[in-house]
């Protein structure tokens, strides 16, 4: 009997994409570094990256319209939509440079808005494109850390990834994805791993692995997952892979495919990885089980039967109905001294499939697992609050993947410029989805003049704060979002940003610009900065990775002889530096 786990926005459902014939965004050869559904920090790779050197052309890939445009100094920097009749919708980023009639429409909202940051929306109308029409450069702006353009398809309606591959894009790919690393977690009933080993399995082929020896496990139910990654013919990179499927005993079991990613979902990546590897190591498992099914709204089984079964073989119309969270996951229960034969497969989009085959055995033991050591028991699909006075810890129904042993300390904490205890939250390698909304209570009073430089965050080992922001509320507690679990406190930033030349000699006759660079000694807050030559607004180009500001004699030149550049920049908490300096034109 088949029976299919299969996370519902993973699976084909594109609209169309034989209405409109789309051609490549870049000339010659597609060189790819980087897949749809590549596993990145809490969230899923929405498009596909393609290598090219600074200010290649970038053309529309079908005929449509220019529907936005957004200019911001991370995320994709630079980066146009186009919207087609097809109710497709193409994004190109992290662009160096954009087409001149678009170029000049955002330099005219910039100037009259005295801002970078600009998102600008068109109607059909206004620019229409056709297939083939330069609309940009390839760049290296925002969150980039290499030239390279980064392209996606969405669906218009719900703005929802597709995979590009889809749309017929020339890629060769003939290679099978490698398998480096096989990982089985132990499981107790509630689905919360009591252990795991990792295995480097045996190469017999290209695309054939094995592991050599019956493994044996001491619990009744597994789970299992892999290290995968795939390459194309032309780049050398490894990339992320398409999907994968397990089967037992030739019964499919699990499936996943990175065809379709609406982007409310793409946290749930870490239901699917296992989080703590990628916090401790920065590597990637693929789990071959789900942390928290009924969140992705996924079908349930069908009864099985031989040596492997679910927990759950209810059946209900909404898998949210389930009444254990987790308890339908994909995870295998084991029978007694009966092997059962595994077969995983990675799969890269053009069908190369690579696939590790391997045979599991339970054999029970009488000792059970140890007690995991926790304050506070918060059950999966529930909210939660946790409030001893100093610390009120709230989160929603979703914010945990699964049932949680909650652990909390607090520890005294009398450095400089620490206003509270430091608060243990839990374990930062323990997955939180969304945020949670964290209040802390300072130690003693904070003089009125100092309050609006308080701040909720941390403090790595080197000294380093993080800020999280944070607003007093009446019962004189300190409240923050928080993303991930870990240890946090109060501390005091009175530090203002700092700035220093990049390239700025007082002589600009030949130059084309000039650069400097802000910083701050916390991170996490947005700066706001302000620069003028001559009292006049200047358009200083933001590179939030380097904290570089940019200025351009081509975006404006004040001519010849002396001028005074002025730069006021604020951080998070009103602390503030005044820069200035003269040059010659």
């Amino acid at each position: 009997m088949r029976t299919l786990f299969c996370l519902c926005f993973f699976t084909f459902s594109f609209l169309s994409a034989q209405e409109l014939q789309y051609d490549a965004p870049l000339g010659g050869p597609l060189l790819v570094t980087g897949t749809f559904g590549e596993l990145r920090g809490n969230h899923f790779h929405a498009g596909l990256d393609f290598r090219a050197s600074v200010n290649t052309p970038v053309y529309a890939v079908a005929d449509g319209y220019v529907s936005r445009i957004l200019v911001s100094p991370g995320g994709y920097g630079q980066a146009i939509y186009v919207d087609h009749p097809d109710g497709h919708r193409s994004v190109y980023g992290h662009l160096e440079t954009l087409a001149p009639e678009l170029l000049d429409t955002v330099r005219a909202r910039q100037f009259a808005e005295e801002e970078f940051r600009q998102d600008l929306r068109f109607g059909p109308a206004v620019f229409p494109v056709t297939r083939g029409q330069q609309i940009g450069g390839v760049g290296n702006r925002g969150h980039s850390f290499g030239p390279h353009l980064h392209f996606e398809m969405r669906e218009q309606a719900g703005d929802v990834a597709l995979n590009p591959l889809a749309f017929g894009f020339s890629i060769p790919d003939t290679r099978a994805p490698a398998i480096r690393k096989l990982r089985v977690y132990e499981l107790d009933d509630r689905g919360l791993e009591t252990g795991s080993r990792t295995i480097t399995p045996q190469t017999l082929r290209s695309g054939n692995y094995q592991v050599d020896d019956t493994l044996v496990v001491t619990s009744r139910r597994i789970g299992l997952a892999l290290k995968s990654y795939d390459r194309q013919n032309a780049m050398p990179n490894w990339n992320g892979i398409f999907g994968g499927n397990l089967y037992a005993d030739s019964t499919l079991i699990f499936e996943f495919r990175f065809a379709r990613i609406p982007f409310e979902e793409t946290e749930y990546l870490n239901a699917l990885t296992d989080y703590a590897d990628w916090m401790e190591n920065e590597s990637w498992f693929h789990r071959f089980w789900a942390l928290s099914p009924q969140q992705f709204r996924a079908p349930m089984p069908k009864d099985t039967a031989g040596p492997f079964a679910f927990l759950n073989q209810a059946r209900p119309q909404d898998a949210k109905q389930v009444e254990s969270p987790g308890s339908y996951d994909g995870s295998l229960v084991l029978q007694p001294e009966k092997p059962i034969n595994l077969r995983l497969q990675t799969v890269d989009f053009a069908g190369n499939t690579s696939e590790l085959g391997l045979v599991v055995v339970y054999r029970p033991t009488s000792t059970a697992p140890a007690a995991e050591p926790h304050q506070y028991f918060l059950p999966a699909g529930e909210a939660s609050v946790i409030d001893n006075n100093d610390m009120r810890l709230e989160l929603s129904a979703d914010a945990l993947y699964r049932d949680c042993f909650f652990r909390y300390a607090r520890l005294p904490d009398r450095s400089a410029n620490h206003l509270s205890d430091v608060h243990q939250v839990h374990d930062y390698r323990t997955p939180l989805h969304g945020s949670g909304r964290l209040h802390l209570r300072p130690v003693g009073r904070i003089a009125d003049d100092l309050r609006d430089h308080v701040f909720l965050g941390s403090c790595d080992d080197a000294g380093h704060l993080s800020s999280n922001g944070g607003d007093w509320t009446e019962d004189g507690r300190m409240a923050a979002n928080i993303s991930t679990f870990g240890d946090y406190g109060l501390f005091l930033d009175t530090v203002p940003p700092t700035v220093e030349v990049n390239y700025f000699s007082t002589d600009l006759r030949r130059a084309t610009g000039f650069s400097i660079v802000m910083d701050d000694n916390v991170s996490g807050g947005r700066m706001n900065f302000r620069g003028t030559i001559d009292g006049k607004w200047a358009l200083l180009e933001h590179d939030g990775k380097s904290g570089k500001l940019i200025y351009s004699f081509a975006n404006g030149d004040p001519g010849p002889g002396e001028h005074l550049f002025e730069l006021e920049v604020t951080d998070a908490r009103g602390n503030g530096t005044q820069w200035q300096r003269r040059f010659r034109r």
